[in-house]
C-alpha cells in the first residue's frame, strides 16, 4: 500500500507530470502520458491464461516473479494468472501492452530488453488482440523482457483498462495501484523524463 506520505505527495507529482508531458508533447509526436481513469486504482479484476508455459519454472508451481499458480491451474502450454500478478515485494512493476502485428510495439522492445536485463525492471506484459503462435515467435525472435505475459486474445482486459492503441505501459505500484499511463514506445527519454521521478519515489519510501 503506498504510505501516507507518498499519497500526500501523489497529487502533486501527477500535477508536474501532467505539465512535463504537456511540455514533451511539444517537441515529440511519437507517445504522451495520457489520462486515466485508473490512476490511483487497481487494475480492473480479471484473470487470464499466460501467453507461454515457457514463462514458469521449476514445478511448474511458481512464475519467474515468484508469484504462486496452483496446479489446478496449469493448462496445458500456459497457466492461469490474475491480479496477484501485480503483487510483489518488488517496488514497481511495468505493464506494457503489446502485439506481435504492431510495428511501435517492436521498435520500443529493444529498450524493454534492456530495462529487464541491466536494469532489472519487472515488466508483465499484456498481449492484446493477437495470435498466441505469432506472439511467441516474437518473443523467441527478439527475445523476451517479462517475467509474465497475460494472454488477451479478444481485447477484453485491454478493454476493461481503457487501453487506446498499442504499445502502452502503465506503471503501478506493489500493490497492482496504478499511478500512470504512457501511449507510444518507450525509449530511454521517455523513461528519464517520466519514469525515473516516480519510480525513485517509491524506491525511497
Amino acid at each position: 500500500m503506498l504510505n501516507n506520505n507518498f499519497k500526500l505527495i501523489l497529487p502533486s507529482l501527477l500535477g508536474l507530470l501532467f505539465v512535463a508531458a504537456m511540455m514533451f508533447a511539444l517537441t515529440s509526436q511519437e507517445g504522451q502520458v495520457t489520462p486515466s481513469a485508473l490512476v490511483g486504482k487497481p487494475i480492473p479484476a480479471f484473470t487470464a491464461s499466460s501467453l507461454s508455459a515457457t514463462e514458469l519454472v521449476g514445478n511448474n508451481e511458481r512464475i519467474d516473479n515468484n508469484e504462486l499458480v496452483d496446479n489446478n491451474q496449469l493448462l496445458g502450454n500456459s497457466a492461469r494468472l490474475d491480479n496477484r500478478i501485480f503483487q510483489t515485494d518488488k517496488n514497481y512493476t511495468l505493464l506494457n501492452v503489446w502485439a506481435s502485428w504492431c510495428a511501435v510495439c517492436q521498435s520500443e522492445h529493444g529498450f524493454l530488453m534492456k530495462l529487464a536485463g541491466k536494469d532489472g525492471v519487472r515488466i508483465v506484459g499484456l498481449n492484446y488482440r493477437d495470435d498466441r503462435a505469432d506472439a511467441n515467435r516474437v518473443l523467441r525472435s527478439l527475445g523476451n523482457p517479462y517475467v509474465a505475459t497475460i494472454f488477451d486474445p479478444d481485447g477484453k482486459i485491454a478493454l476493461d483498462m481503457g487501453v487506446i492503441a498499442t504499445p502502452e505501459t502503465y506503471l503501478l505500484d506493489n500493490q497492482g495501484i496504478v499511478l500512470f499511463r504512457y501511449s507510444g514506445a518507450l525509449d530511454e527519454t521517455v523513461w528519464q523524463h517520466y519514469f525515473k521521478p516516480f519510480m525513485q519515489l517509491l524506491t525511497d519510501k
